[in-house]
């Protein structure tokens, strides 16, 4: 996980200093595999710990993946609004997907 953040950061001091440049296939991949490997990493501690795979985050690690080859030959900042576009599709999921379970839980918590 802290290698995908890592990788990441490293691709943002890069990307956002040339917005408007292609990045080059480290940075591309840097970009895009920093987010893939931090969210492998989590769906596979996930599967270690409650043996489910779960699908929104499986799902948004190989989309950002894919993303790799386009990261090359479009400018930073699409590259970065593309790969955005990908975190706020999972978030959406995810707050659609667990909405009857927050629920649940914030009932427990209000129950006298």
């Amino acid at each position: 996980m802290v290698a995908g953040i890592v990788l990441f950061a490293f691709a943002m001091k890069g990307t956002l200093a040339h917005v408007g440049n292609e990045l080059g296939t480290i940075q591309a991949l840097a970009l895009c595999g920093g987010p893939a490997l931090y969210l492998l990493s989590f769906v596979a501690l996930r599967f270690r710990v409650a043996r489910t795979l779960g699908g929104g985050r499986l799902t948004a690690a190989v989309a950002s993946a894919l993303l790799i080859p386009v990261a090359v030959a479009v400018p930073a900042i699409a590259s970065l609004a593309l790969l955005a576009g990908v975190w706020a599709a999972l978030h959406a999921y995810e707050i659609i997907w667990w909405r009857d379970a927050r629920s649940q839980t914030r009932a427990l918590r209000s129950a006298p």
